[in-house]
C-alpha cells in the first residue's frame, strides 16, 4: 500500500519537515546545551579578564611596587583579546539557544557587565602599550611609563631608553 506523501512527512518540495518528527525533549536538550555552553564561555571570558587584570598588578600601583617590572604588556593584551573572543562567544551563543526574555536578559546583563570590566581593561593598558618593543617599564608617580631595555652595553652600562607618555 502507498502512503501520500504528506503523511510521511514530506512536504511538497519533497524535502523532509524536521518539525514534523522531532521529540519536543530533543528541541529543548538544544537551547539546555546552549545555554550551558554560554555560561561556560561567560565564565572563561571573566577569567581571562580577571588574569589580565592580575597580569600587571604591580605596574598598575608605583606606590607599592616601585622600580622596574618586566613587560608584560603584549602577553596582557593577547589574553584580554582571547577573553573579548569568549564573550562574543558567548553572547552569539546566549542568543541563539533561547528565545524566552528572561534568560537572554540576564545573559546580556553579565555580558554588558563583562565588556565593561573589558573596557575598563583596555583602557587602563593602552598606555603601557607604547613600551611594546621593550623589555621592561617602570610606572611613574605622575601616571606615565618610562621604558627600559636591561641589555648591557659594551662598555657594562644598562641600555635605558627613557620614552614616557608625557613627553610631546
Amino acid at each position: 500500500m502507498l502512503l501520500p506523501v504528506r503523511a510521511l512527512g514530506f512536504d511538497d518540495r519533497m524535502t523532509r519537515n524536521t518539525t514534523a518528527g522531532t521529540p519536543r525533549a530533543a528541541k529543548a536538550s538544544g537551547g539546555f546545551a546552549g545555554g550551558c555552553l554560554a555560561v561556560g564561555l561567560m565564565v572563561l571570558s571573566a577569567l581571562l579578564i580577571l588574569v589580565s587584570f592580575g597580569a600587571t598588578t604591580e605596574l598598575d600601583a608605583p606606590d607599592a611596587f616601585p622600580g622596574i617590572k618586566d613587560n608584560r604588556s603584549g602577553l596582557v593584551l593577547m589574553i584580554l583579546i582571547l577573553g573579548l573572543a569568549a564573550l562574543l562567544g558567548a553572547m552569539a551563543t546566549a542568543l541563539r539557544a533561547s528565545r524566552n526574555a528572561l534568560p537572554t536578559a540576564a545573559a546580556g546583563l553579565a555580558c554588558a557587565v563583562l565588556l565593561a570590566a573589558a573596557g575598563y581593561r583596555a583602557y587602563t593598558l593602552a598606555p603601557m602599550l607604547t613600551c611594546w618593543g621593550h623589555e621592561s617599564l617602570a610606572h611613574n608617580p605622575d601616571g606615565s611609563y618610562t621604558c627600559h631595555d636591561r641589555r648591557t652595553r659594551p662598555h657594562g652600562s644598562l641600555a635605558r631608553t627613557s620614552w614616557t607618555l608625557n613627553d610631546a
